[in-house]
């Protein structure tokens, strides 16, 4: 009786001594992208937010979509902060060298200084794909202090190719997928001038 016990014992001690190590954790972040742009100084405070952000990109792993339906979380490959506070502060970062606003805010604010003007917005999909492009898919508008729409609500859809294979390449292509709508953003800005 002992002994089949003691085989099976052996048999999966040689199994995890067997197996492939695990792979080393690598962390990843957003970057801003775009040199600062001279004489677009916005002379109003722009608040930032609210921002709706899809449960599914709660996760801390690299996302990649492998088909409509289906997902994949990369177990070593991780957000090095929660993908939604990146996202703010990288949009941020990027205003503020595309538009410069007086003050930038981020949600939520205090009713003592609420921002002339506000952009809200909701995150539809940010990840990549099988297919090797990043889809960043976004709905937003930008309403003045008393809640009146200065711009009609637009949806936003912005597909980069990764250039090259592996996190990093996919990361640099959501980096540039949050500029372009950076500018966007900026360029509407810009068109509410006082």
């Amino acid at each position: 009786m002992k002994r089949p016990a003691i085989l099976i014992l052996v048999s999966l001690l040689l199994a995890a001594c067997s197996a492939s190590p695990p792979q080393p954790l690598q962390l990843y972040q957003l970057s801003p992208q775009g040199a600062v742009q001279a004489g677009a100084s916005l002379p109003v405070a722009v608040g930032l937010g609210p921002m709706k952000w899809p449960d599914y990109l709660t996760r801390r792993g690299l996302i990649t979509r492998l088909d409509d339906n289906r997902l994949e979380v990369a177990d070593s490959e991780r957000w090095a902060e929660p993908l939604e506070a990146a996202f703010e502060r990288v949009l941020r970062d990027n205003l503020v060298r595309r538009s410069s606003p007086s003050r930038l805010l981020a949600w939520p604010w205090s009713l003592t200084e609420a921002p002339a003007i506000q952009v809200p917005l909701e995150v539809l999909q940010f990840d990549a794909s099988a297919q090797g492009e990043v889809v960043l898919r976004v709905r937003w508008r930008i309403v003045s202090r008393e809640k009146q729409a200065l711009a009609a609500e637009r949806s936003s859809e912005y597909r980069v190719k990764v250039a090259g294979r592996g996190a990093t390449a996919s990361v640099a292509a959501h980096s540039e997928a949050l500029a372009r709508l950076s500018e966007d953003i900026a360029g509407a800005l810009q068109t509410m001038r006082p």
